[in-house]
């Protein structure tokens, strides 16, 4: 089984409008790189990219992730 990434410093977005398909959240690295954990599933990397998370109001970050 492979390691989870480590998470530390991620900002923690979900999608704006709530309840979002398939719902869960999303995790942008310092390094630009993300990971997406869908509610009832394992985290993977993400096709989205950071800067998509933190630029776009289709995304909220998440206080206290």
């Amino acid at each position: 089984m492979a390691e989870e990434p480590d998470l530390t410093g991620a900002t923690v977005y979900e999608a704006a409008e709530q309840p979002s398909i398939g719902g869960g959240r999303w995790y942008a690295l310092p390094d630009d790189t993300t990971y997406f954990k869908p509610t009832d599933g394992q985290l993977r990397p993400s096709l989205i990219p950071a800067h998509t998370l933190r630029d776009r109001p289709a995304w909220s970050e998440v206080a206290g992730g």
